[in-house]
Parts: structure tokens; C-alpha cells; sequence
């Protein structure tokens, strides 16, 4: 088995020394053995570090990345199911892939007007920027979702609200992640037994293609849910403004 120091691993994996210590901190990537002072890593922390670098540049978030790994391990079969390398292609094949880049504040402040200490507060907390090793230098994960939120404020709508609803839709929609991951783990259990574990390719190839199956199958679902319900909000809504709109002129008229 081959070792590593930090500084090798990253060279490796094409990333950073900083950026090592960041993951290990943020529990993406196992701690080192330690000999004496000396930090040692293995082809493991080597794999698992290259597929968390591939799927940053998918355009997928460390927090996204911890959230998915860390609904797994609540169905510890699954961990042991799929290594990272594999879940690095099981997660982004079927899933879009957003068009990420670094932006200065002044360009994000170009398209989304002037950000205050909050503001940029706000757009860290929701995913929607990342820091990077440079000052007022981030990470945009998705151009797009910029673009989406530049789009709502030319018609008025201020960001602090957006985010806020931003916000709320990723904590629903977490809440809807770690349905599925329980659902996939407790499939696992029923097909296979508890505590399974894949003793050769055929059986991973099985354990994969369930959990992107039930992938590809929940994201279909949750748009068709997500518009019907957004169908339905949106008639709710008129309905009320209509019906206030009518005891408005009525009270005009008894009053005129």
C-alpha cells in the first residue's frame, strides 16, 4: 500500500494542503494515521480525496457532499455498499451538471447589486457562494442559480427574501434526501438481510444500481410534486387575493 504525506496526497489529488485539512475538518475525508508527528495517508484517503475534487467540479458543494455522505452512514450498509470513487459516479451521472466558476465581489455585486456584510453572509449559509483562499474571491457552485436570483430582483423582489426561502426549500428538501436515503437502506435490509455487505462485482453492481435507480426516479418525482403542488399554491392564492378583492369593493360600495 502506497503513503502519503499531506503535502504528496494533495499533489495527487490536485488540490491543496488547505483544502486537505478543510475536509478532514469538515469529516469528508478520514483522519491520517499518525506516526510520531508525522501524518501518513493511504490510497483510501487518496481515492476518496480525488472523488470529492471530481465532484466539486460537478459543481456539488462540501455541504452537499457532507449531507449525502452523512445520510448514508445513517444506513451503514450502504457506506460499505458503495466506496466514495463509486458514489463520485453514481451521484453525478444522472443529475444535471451546473456550470460552476470563481467570481470577484464586485462581479457578483454586478449582477446582484450591492452586498453588505448579511447579504454575503446569507449567500454563503444557503450554498449559493463558497469561500476560496483569496479575499472577496468565491465559489459559485451554479452561474445559473446567480442568474435565477439576478432575474427575480429585476422584477423586484429583494435578495434577503429569496434567500430566505432559498433557505427554507433546502432544509424541506434535505428533510425529503434523508426519506430516500432511509428507504434505500431499509430496501437493502429487505432484499438482502441486515448488516448485507456485496461479496462480489455482480452484488455491487446490484447494491448501484438500486440506490440510482431510486435516484433518478425520486428527482422525476419530486419535479412532477413540485409543479403540481406550485400549480396549486398559485390557484390557493389567487382565490384568496380575489376573494380579498372582492370584500375590498364591497365595503367601498356599502360605503360610498
Amino acid at each position: 500500500m502506497t503513503e502519503y504525506r499531506i503535502d504528496d496526497l494533495a499533489r495527487q489529488a490536485g488540490t491543496t494542503t488547505r483544502n486537505v485539512r478543510v475536509y478532514q475538518e469538515s469529516g469528508l475525508l478520514p483522519r491520517p494515521q499518525r506516526r510520531g508527528r508525522v501524518a501518513i495517508y493511504t490510497d483510501r484517503h487518496l481515492k476518496q480525496l480525488q472523488a470529492i475534487v471530481r465532484l466539486l467540479g460537478e459543481g456539488f458543494t462540501v455541504k452537499h457532499i457532507l449531507k449525502f455522505l452523512t445520510g448514508l452512514q445513517r444506513g451503514e450498509a450502504l457506506v460499505e455498499v458503495l466506496d466514495l470513487a463509486d458514489l463520485g459516479e453514481l451521484v453525478t451521472a444522472p443529475w444535471s451538471r451546473p456550470l460552476s466558476q470563481t467570481m470577484t465581489r464586485e462581479q457578483l455585486e454586478a449582477r446582484l447589486g450591492r452586498l453588505d456584510a448579511e447579504l454575503l453572509r446569507r449567500l454563503l449559509t444557503s450554498g449559493v457562494i463558497e469561500p476560496t483562499d483569496v479575499d472577496n474571491v468565491y465559489r459559485v457552485a451554479d452561474t445559473d442559480q446567480i442568474d435565477d436570483l439576478a432575474t427575480l430582483m429585476s422584477r423586484g423582489m429583494p435578495l434577503a427574501a429569496m434567500l430566505e426561502t432559498v433557505t427554507a426549500v433546502d432544509k424541506k428538501l434535505d428533510e425529503a434526501a434523508e426519506l430516500l436515503t432511509r428507504s434505500g437502506h431499509a430496501e437493502v435490509v429487505r432484499q438482502r438481510g441486515p448488516g448485507w455487505l456485496p461479496a462480489n462485482d455482480d452484488e455491487l453492481a446490484w447494491a448501484a444500481d438500486l440506490v440510482d435507480a431510486m435516484r433518478r426516479v425520486a428527482r422525476r418525482s419530486a419535479h412532477a410534486s413540485l409543479n403540481r403542488a406550485f400549480d396549486a399554491a398559485v390557484r390557493a392564492e389567487l382565490r384568496q387575493y380575489r376573494q380579498g378583492s372582492d370584500e375590498r369593493e364591497t365595503r367601498r360600495q356599502d360605503n360610498a
